[in-house]
């Protein structure tokens, strides 16, 4: 499989050359990343410069370098090593310049956010050359959010963790540009029977390694969300519901969470919305962990690419430890090695980052 090596304006530049190791990482509610191991020829060193970008044949994603290392092995051979990040890194470099209330479609949300702060900005200089909207689908989901300044990208995973709805800044080769496309996976579930199902487990010998991780530790059902005011005219609402034990709480400070926007009050139902939405957004923050992490026979009876795909939602069984889960597929690593192709895939969220962490930190 050849890799093309592009400038920014996906001018192809040439192929990596005698590549010994890749590490090709897609993500349904995140950029993807990527990480390439070659000889440090005169060639891979010119054409493997930062900014410039890794066309993978085949797939809807392309990425930039951001690192490169150069470094001599134990045996004195020079070797290149660069990594980056798939093109949706681009919307990083991007905040939300001013106040956004989101009331309706989180889908449109979606490519507002983009289109005002990277296709059709009012300021010039912030235009992302080459970004256009891909297909609207017409997905229903809708959400209750007000955002500030915050970063572009954060605020796209934000309303995918709230929606389900994945994204991505898909390369275009035929016309040279990126397209924002939003889009969900399949239902491939054993219980229903619209799809073709997708079933990983070893009684089907589809999965060579399982991991499977629960966890609530972090876990919150409960917000009790405060907004502007003091002490009994403090504005409050409470988002979810549980008793006992089984109820955990959370508290969500959005003093700074103003009622008046472009100097227009809004009612009170539309502030107890926002809150509504700042409260959900929290939940999302903290639920429970429920992941399978699991190594697939690429050679089995279930083709990636095929009969299943990021983003699908699948049945895991491990019959041993008396587990079954329906999950998204919310991540695929491909590794290529010594002539060897491996697929990781994770199963459900993972636990939540110390840099997500702080990401939740600084929103309050």
């Amino acid at each position: 499989m050849d890799l093309y090596v592009a400038d920014r304006s996906f001018n192809k530049l040439g192929t990596v050359n005698n590549r010994t190791s890749l590490r090709w990482v897609r993500r349904y509610r995140k950029t993807g990343e990527f990480e390439i191991h070659c000889p440090a020829t005169s060639q891979n060193i010119e054409k493997l410069q930062r900014g410039n970008v890794i066309i993978k044949p085949g797939d809807p994603e392309a990425g930039y370098i951001s690192y490169r290392n150069l470094q001599e092995d134990n045996d004195g051979k020079e070797l290149l090593v660069v990594k980056g990040q798939f093109l949706t890194g681009y919307l990083n470099r991007r905040i939300i310049w001013g106040t956004e209330i989101i009331n309706g479609l989180v889908e449109v949300a979606m490519r507002t956010l983009v289109t005002k702060n990277a296709i059709s900005p009012t300021n010039a200089e912030r235009i992302i050359t080459g970004l256009s909207l891909g297909t609207l689908m017409n997905y229903t989901e809708t959400a209750d959010y007000q955002t500030s300044y915050a970063n572009l990208t954060d605020e796209l995973e934000n309303l995918s963790n709230l929606s389900e709805i994945g994204f991505r800044v898909r390369y275009d080769g035929s016309t040279k540009s990126m397209q924002f496309e939003t889009y969900k996976g399949l239902d491939r579930t054993a219980g229903q029977s619209v799809n073709p199902r997708c079933i990983f487990s070893k009684d089907y010998n589809n999965v060579e390694k399982q991991e499977f991780t629960e966890s609530d530790s972090s876990f919150r059902n409960v917000c009790l969300v405060g907004g502007i005011g003091e002490g009994a005219d403090r504005k409050l609402t409470t988002v979810g519901s549980a008793t006992g034990l089984d109820r955990f709480e959370v508290f969500s400070d959005q003093k700074s969470l103003s009622n008046v926007v472009d100097s227009v009050t809004l009612t009170d139902a539309q502030y107890q919305a926002l809150l509504q939405g700042k409260g959900s957004e929290v939940l999302t923050q903290n639920k429970k962990i429920c992941v399978f992490d699991s190594s697939i026979d690429k050679n089995a009876n279930r083709k990636y690419k095929e009969d299943y795909d990021l983003g699908d939602i699948v049945t895991n069984i491990n019959n041993k430890w008396g587990v079954r889960l329906d999950t998204r597929i919310e991540e695929i690593e491909e590794v290529y090695e010594d002539g060897n192709e491996k697929i990781n895939v994770v199963f459900g969220d993972e636990a939540p980052t110390l840099i997500d962490k702080i990401k939740q930190l600084r929103k309050g």
